[in-house]
């Protein structure tokens, strides 16, 4: 799940600003929240987030 530049989150509370760098775990953004301030938003990647089966 990529975000691209402008493009907004939660009900336009962010704002993606850039790719910042991507892992083996997820992606990590800067954005700007609907006050203007600068924040950094991590996000998992798609094989991270899925639970793993156990084996018995």
């Amino acid at each position: 799940m990529a975000w691209v530049s402008g493009q907004q989150l939660q009900g336009g509370k962010y704002t993606i600003e850039q790719e910042l760098g991507e892992g083996g775990f997820g992606i990590t953004y800067r954005a700007r929240d609907n006050y203007g301030r600068s924040v950094v938003i991590k996000t998992l990647n798609d094989s991270s987030a899925t639970p793993l089966a156990l084996h018995q």
